[in-house]
This record gives structure tokens, sequence and C-alpha cells, in this order.
């Protein structure tokens, strides 16, 4: 074997090895670039979902806002009707003393304190300054003046406004 025989069969095994380990190093190139790959859409996928979540929350948030505005301004619409209610049922009390029904609505008025007040002792009836009734007997007292009869009557729709609304 000659001097150039052995550089050649060296330079030809140098030549292979250097494939070999080129091939080797291409192997873990495209092995790392796969799972670079592979990490970038786990990741991609987990901020997608994070975002979706996020998206989630807030559009919930924002219809909670809208639902509590909503009933904001529907209460604040119901406590305008009933304050308009009460000043248009006092309005139309004023009038009552000049009905010719009035005098039989006292008399029955007096009837009620008289029946609900007996067992206080003797039941004394004056008439209210702003129409309608006080009595008392003992300690006990009902006030039947129409102010506080439209009052009762407003207390007792407001306690039933959830079945008006409806």
């Amino acid at each position: 074997m000659t001097l150039e025989a052995v550089q050649q069969a060296t330079l030809a095994d140098g030549a292979g090895e250097a494939r070999q380990i080129l091939a080797a190093a291409r192997a873990r190139a495209a092995a790392q670039l796969d799972r670079a790959r592979g990490e970038a859409a786990t990741l991609i996928e987990r901020r997608r979902a994070a975002a979706e979540q996020l998206a989630d929350l807030e559009e919930r948030e924002l219809l909670a806002q809208a639902r509590a505005q909503a009933r904001t301004i529907t209460l604040c619409a119901q406590r305008s009707v009933m304050l308009e209610a009460g000043r248009d049922a006092r309005q139309a009390v004023r009038s009552l003393p000049h009905d010719h029904r009035y005098a039989a609505l006292l008399e029955r008025l007096a009837a009620d304190a008289r029946r609900r007040l007996a067992f206080a002792g003797p039941v004394e009836i004056a008439v209210a300054p702003d129409g309608g009734l006080l009595a008392s007997a003992g300690s006990r007292a009902i006030d039947y003046s129409l102010s506080a009869q439209v009052d009762r009557c407003l207390h007792a729709m407001a306690a039933d406004q959830d079945r008006l609304w409806r």
C-alpha cells in the first residue's frame, strides 16, 4: 500500500465520518426543531385557552354590570311610580270631605273605632285636621285620618309590589 492509497483511504474514512457527524447533527437539529415546534404549539394553545377564559370572565362581568344597572333603573322607575301614586292619592283624598258619601265613611270609621277600642275603656272620637277621624280609649289610639288611610293603602301596595310589576 502506498502513501497515496493510505491518504485516500484516510480521506475517505474522514469524509465518511464527516458525513455521519453531519447527518447526526442534522437529525439532532431536526429533533430539536420538532420539540421546539411542539412546545410552541402547546404554549400557544395554553395562551389561547387562557385568553378565552379571560374573555368569558369579562363577558360575565359585563353582563352582571348590565343586569345590575337594569335592576337599578327598574327600581327607580317603580319608586317613581309609587311616589306619583302617593301624590295623586293624597291629592284625591283632599276632595273626600266634599263628597256626599263622606258622612257615611265617617260613621263607618267611628263604628270600627268603637268596636276595636271598646276593651280599653270609653272611646273618644275627634275629627282629624286633614279629614277623617282620630280615636282613642285609655292608652290606645287609632289614626283614621284620611292621610293615614292613604299611607296604609300605599304601604299595602308596596308589600305586593313584586306581584304588581310582573
